[in-house]
């Protein structure tokens, strides 16, 4: 189904868009500030390994993911799950950096496992 765009309004997008947002930056800061937040920013890490793989068309359920980052594993890992768990570590290790470090050259230099051959700068 095509739409016109021609006669659809901004404005009435941009509310919507708009007032999300602000509900998300409150979220965030109730995250922040409640006594359960640290257990709702490592559940959210786990969601988004699975998410991350389901993008590819790959499914991982989110209790073996559980199951194997606790090394509890009660059936074979698949490569699928070895992949989500390397995500996982990596949300782990970007959670526990500065705010700024993962797109910073230092972070993509260690996120993507390269060194600085040659001199060369990641821009």
């Amino acid at each position: 189904m095509a739409y016109d765009l021609t006669k659809i309004s901004m404005a009435a997008l941009m509310e919507p868009a708009f007032r999300a947002g602000v509900e998300l930056a409150r979220l965030d800061e109730r995250i922040a500030r409640s006594t359960v937040g640290s257990g709702w920013i490592e559940r959210s890490h786990f969601t988004d390994a699975c998410a991350s793989l389901w993008i590819d068309g790959e499914l991982v359920h989110l209790e073996d993911l559980v199951l194997h980052d606790a090394t509890k594993d009660i059936r074979t890992p698949t490569h699928e799950l070895t992949i989500a768990r390397d995500v996982l570590k990596t949300r782990r290790r970007i959670a526990g950096q500065p705010p700024d470090w993962a797109l910073s050259a230092d972070g993509l230099r260690t996120l993507r496992r390269t060194s600085d051959a040659g001199g060369m700068q990641i821009v």
